[in-house]
């Protein structure tokens, strides 16, 4: 198990196939005698490739060009946008559509990808039959803050591969937990983190942009996700999943680092508040029991409404007013608290309908909500 920093300090397609390559080599990552691969980039909303919200496509395209001349036949490329997110919009916008089509490479989308069962702790958990069947398994994950898990990289960028059931369920078991059982079961052969741009604050969506300027490429997840939690300033000691995974040996205790020193690229991020999320005057409290996809899904709705005119005398006006004179309250996920402040509170998704019915409270169903829901039920 080997960790590898590489400098990288632009989306240059030429210069990163450089580098990947070299890296690859030098961790002893084995190329030889495969045939298919599976590519599995962080695309979970429609962004652009240079919003820091997605694995650039850049880092893809070199990777593909490294697999083509060792032989490769078969490359797809999968993911499994948010809930909630529309899937071929989020291919088009982020550039991998346009890259597929480049390189004729498949583009599968993971959500619709035929499954297979496998046991694991929870019971059964599906999970894409072309990840098991793949010569190479490659996870591709942004470097980014988590308002819910502190960091999200390999460990977190593999929960792209689940269902909607399985998403669904697996946020409700608390995240880390699950982090670590999924994977025990799907271990990737080899981690590409795209650090060359990386969202610090409120990631994964609503974040800033954070120049590193590297490529942190390993054969274990846990150690890799270990070594950028050290880039981005952050105790993986204090990151649930990445500490479990290394007590429960499922990646090693002390990382095998090579390459570029850590302390030429470490680049301190700001973490998420720990209480809520914060957008002008509007507050997303967060909460253990509570999942991603309420919240991912009101994030789509407020930013699929600046592009629809239908929402441009209803909800974006009420949405304005709340954010910028009042204060506006979004509680989620099971045993959800009422703020002990002024403003309008907001229950998101299923699972607060009972304390929006006992308290009165504006309620927006669905598990997730959708977006129409969503925009039309602020008022």
């Amino acid at each position: 198990m080997t960790v590898k920093i590489v400098k990288a300090k632009k989306y240059d397609v030429k210069s990163l196939e450089s580098l990947i390559r070299d890296a690859i080599k030098d961790i002893g990552s084995d190329l030889k005698n495969k045939k298919t691969v599976l590519l599995k980039p962080n695309i979970v909303i429609a962004a652009k490739p240079g919003s820091a919200i997605i694995t650039h496509p850049a880092v893809v395209e070199a990777l593909i060009n490294v697999l083509e001349e060792n032989g490769f036949e078969d490359i797809i490329i999968g993911e499994g946008p948010g809930v909630g997110a529309d899937e071929a919009k989020a291919f088009e916008v982020s550039g991998y559509s346009k890259l597929a089509a480049k390189k004729n490479v498949k583009l599968i989308n993971l959500n619709k990808a035929e499954r297979t069962e496998l046991k694991w702790k929870y019971g059964i958990i599906k999970i894409p039959k072309i990840v098991l069947e793949a010569d190479l398994y490659i996870n591709l994950p942004k470097m980014k803050t988590h308002g819910q898990t502190a960091v999200t990289l390999a460990m977190k960028n593999q929960k792209g591969l689940l269902s909607r059931a399985d998403k669904q369920k697996f946020h409700k078991l608390g995240l880390h937990e699950p982090l670590v059982e999924l994977a025990r079961v799907i271990k990737p052969h080899l981690t590409i983190v795209d650090a060359i741009e990386g969202m610090e604050g409120e990631g994964p969506l609503n974040g800033k942009k954070k120049k590193v300027g590297a490529l942190v490429i390993g054969t274990d997840q846990v150690e890799t996700d270990a070594i950028c939690c050290d880039i981005m300033g952050i105790d993986p000691e204090k990151v649930g999943h990445i500490i479990e995974g290394i007590k429960q040996n499922i990646g090693p205790e002390v990382p095998d680092l090579i390459g570029d020193d850590i302390k030429e690229v470490r680049a301190k991020f700001k973490q998420a508040n720990e209480k809520y999320g914060k957008f002008l005057n509007v507050y997303s409290w967060r909460n253990p029991y509570a999942c991603s996809m309420c919240i991912d899904s009101f994030s789509l709705a407020v930013r699929s409404s600046i592009w629809s005119p239908k929402y441009w005398l209803t909800f974006l006006p009420r949405f304005t007013y709340y954010a910028v004179l009042k204060h506006l309250y979004i509680i989620q996920g099971k045993h959800a608290k009422i703020p002990d402040m002024k403003g309008k509170v907001i229950c998101l998704g299923d699972c607060t309908r009972e304390i929006a019915e006992k308290n009165n409270l504006r309620h927006i169903k669905g598990c997730p909500p959708n977006s129409r829901e969503i925009l039309d039920n602020l008022r």
